[in-house]
């Protein structure tokens, strides 16, 4: 059997400090075509390995992917942010998973942290702690928000999809924006197709002051911009995939429920920093949004019923000590056999 193709479809907007790395780690790791996607044409220092230059202006994640999609040519397509990098056995691992089950369209694996310089560390953000991939053979199908909240480890450096059955989903995934992970492990189960996820780590996710973690190297208030960026940014991503649930299983369906919510969530964090009427925002979240099953969601929108102004500092100080990081503890060592 001839082995399965895999593309990596690398996204970068802007940020360059890190690219080359990424380029050679998914090269490294036996990816049979490389794509880059990105928003600048100037060389990219240290890299001798071929690919294939995507330019795409367009910021959102969504529109890079699915340029890289409908260019590649492989059987797989597995993504990659630009600032992560693939472990040597990520290739080799994937196609694995796919020639195991050629019905399967989506699989989703662990990943491990480093600093912005590459070292490990830990993080305890529960994006990226508390998950238990393992437990994915025991879900129960109607448990969307057990699924999206403590077993899927999504990011987009884990996600590796098929790309016969991706290629109809790239129109939705323009519409949806940001929120890429997301999109491809909902459509799959709209779609009723099989997915996999494990806890493997196969990927380092790189943890720095310009992804993710909002208040590293941020004052109060350039947290309160970047909160307020990425919360509006997911609300709409989160409706447009409750939209699509909505019209392929129906507007009570278990899926389209938890989007819908979260759309609600993150728009409630968007007018809390914007001060856009926040004790509206924070009522919605508790009647409309996730509400009583979500301890953050229900600890800021309750203070934030009281004072906006407290419940904005509270999150800024929980979100730096949730995003602290610090370097693993290192191994226990093996206490000496009995006689």
């Amino acid at each position: 059997m001839t082995p399965l193709r895999v593309t990596a479809v690398i996204t970068a907007h802007d940020r360059r400090s890190y690219l080359a790395e990424a380029i050679a780690s998914a090269a490294n790791a036996g990816a049979d075509e490389l794509i880059v996607v990105r928003n600048f044409t100037d060389p990219v220092a240290g890299v001798s390995t071929e690919f294939t230059d995507v330019f795409c202006p367009v910021e959102e994640t969504g529109a890079k992917q699915a340029a890289g999609v409908e260019r590649a040519h492989g059987d797989i397509v597995a993504f990659l942010d630009d600032d992560d990098r693939w472990l040597p056995s990520k290739v080799a691992r994937v196609r694995q998973v796919f020639e195991e089950s050629t019905s399967l369209v989506y699989f989703c694996h662990g990943q491990r942290s480093v600093d912005e310089h590459g070292t490990p560390v830990e993080a305890h953000h529960p994006e990226y702690a508390g998950r238990d991939p393992s437990r994915f053979q025991e879900w129960n199908a109607h448990d969307v928000d057990g699924l999206f909240d403590r077993l899927w480890p999504g990011n987009n450096s884990s996600t590796a999809i098929r790309r016969t059955w991706a290629r109809e989903w790239t129109g939705d995934l323009r519409t949806v924006g940001w929120g890429a992970d997301r999109f491809w492990m909902a459509v799959a189960l709209i779609d009723g197709r099989p997915v996999r996820i494990v806890g493997e780590p196969l990927v380092e996710l790189r943890l720095h002051g310009e992804n993710m973690s909002h208040s590293r190297d941020a004052s109060p208030e350039e947290f309160r911009r970047r909160h307020a960026l990425s919360s509006g940014r997911f609300a709409r991503s989160c409706r447009e995939i409750a939209r699509i649930a909505a019209a392929r299983l129906g507007p009570r369906a278990p899926l389209t429920r938890h989007f819908e919510e979260r759309a609600v969530a993150f728009a409630f964090f968007r007018d809390l920093e914007n001060g856009d009427r926040p004790r509206r925002a924070a009522g919605r979240a508790l009647v409309g949004g996730p509400g009583f099953r979500d301890r953050g969601v229900l600890e800021a929108s309750g203070v934030a019923l009281l004072s906006p102004t407290l419940a904005r500092r509270l999150l800024y100080r929980s979100s730096r000590r949730r995003w602290s990081l610090r370097a693993p503890a290192p191994p226990r060592a093996r206490s000496p056999p009995r006689p």
